[in-house]
């Protein structure tokens, strides 16, 4: 099951998935955004991997704070 939120806390976590994914190509842009709204833990996980990259998603993931650490 996904994480639910506050209509507050939604527009938060769209503002920091838009700011961290700010810094991409369009295209790789909206293609990650997407992965992170609709997120589905370990597999939306894998898919951002494999869109940006170990390093490019690690870097996002910390930005929208979805990291389990």
């Amino acid at each position: 099951m996904g994480k639910v939120f506050k209509p507050k806390g939604v527009v938060k976590r769209k503002n920091m998935i838009d700011e961290a994914v700010r810094d991409l190509s369009p295209g790789i842009g909206e293609t990650a955004k997407e992965i992170l709204e609709s997120w589905k833990g370990e597999e939306s996980e894998k898919r951002l991997v494999g869109l940006l990259g170990e390093e490019e998603a690690r870097r996002i993931l910390k930005k929208v704070k979805f990291e389990n650490n």
